[in-house]
């Protein structure tokens, strides 16, 4: 993997805990990422107007599925915010990269050595480390921790992504193998057609559920941050499905997980959120984990 695609990853890192960060901070983070699917639909309403998307009939599927999966990645998000610390939910809803090298290796065919087994076991380690919330170390405590409402939502998200990761990745491959248009134009055209199609389902699952006026007041409240988070969670990903295109999925996604780091740092010192010292130490051996991924 060259310097400029490293780049370009850590770049998609900081800026997703940014946007997690101002979806935690929300006075509802679930009405909150409702306002993010409107900013994304109206984005993609302007975006295909100058240009119509041109998608390969094969890229269909993968994207018909990655959007139906990422509605239920934002409801998971949405709750979890709600309930649980961005310190402690995020790392493990972004923990994929002890995960998907199992998958990528049964449906992608992609091998993984010694090391990156290594790496595997940090990443799994480290979300032992983030269950001993209350200095709970017998298996009961630990299993009593991981059904907590806030473990249960997070542990949903994790599902998630490890699942539109691995048809992302097989999506852009396609994608890039099938398609001569730009390579940014064509990551954009699948993140954009994805989103419209998850935030669609989402945008009814807010309205059925929650008030107008609720929904409209956080509208009005927090439209700043709003614009803000739809923006950086735009670049964010997009920049991963361009790298998508070339890169093996399971040394992207792990070397992207470096935002735990980004994400329990803002939690600690800007959120004030507890047990910084135990995040921190979980996140160290979460980051170690993942660049073994990475570099096996």
């Amino acid at each position: 993997m060259t310097p400029v695609f490293i780049s370009l990853i850590l770049l998609s890192a900081f800026l997703h805990a940014l946007w997690n960060y101002y979806g935690k901070s929300s006075h509802s983070p679930q009405l909150f990422f409702f306002w993010i699917g409107l900013f994304t639909t109206g984005v993609a309403v302007v975006a295909f107007a100058i240009q119509l998307p041109t998608v390969p009939p094969s890229v269909w599927i993968y994207i018909i599925a990655s959007g139906a999966v990422h509605f239920f990645y934002w409801c998971a998000l949405s709750q979890a915010y709600t309930l649980g610390e961005i310190s402690y939910v995020y790392p493990i809803a972004r923990s994929a990269p002890g995960f998907i090298p199992v998958f990528a290796f049964l449906f992608l065919g992609e091998r993984m050595p010694v090391q990156g087994l290594i790496g595997i076991f940090c990443v799994v380690f480290s979300i032992y480390l983030l269950q001993q919330r209350g200095g709970g170390q017998t298996f009961k405590e630990l299993i009593r921790y991981m059904r907590q409402p806030d473990s249960v939502w997070a542990f949903a998200t994790l599902g998630t992504v490890i699942l539109y990761s691995l048809i992302d990745k097989a999506g852009m491959a396609e994608f890039h193998a099938h398609s001569t248009q730009p390579p940014v134009w064509r990551a954009m055209t699948y993140y954009l057609t994805e989103g419209v199609i998850a935030l669609t389902f989402y945008g009814l699952y807010i309205v059925l559920r929650f008030p107008r006026q609720e929904i409209t007041k956080i509208g009005r409240r927090e439209w700043k941050a709003i614009i803000a988070t739809g923006a950086l969670a735009m670049i964010s990903y997009t920049l991963i499905l361009y790298v998508y295109m070339t890169q093996k999925v399971s040394y992207v996604v792990a070397l992207r997980q470096c935002s735990v780091i980004f994400a329990v740092l803002i939690g600690t010192y800007v959120l004030k959120e507890s047990q910084a010292k135990l995040r921190f130490a979980a996140s160290a051996v979460m980051v170690i984990g993942m660049l073994l991924i990475s570099t096996a």
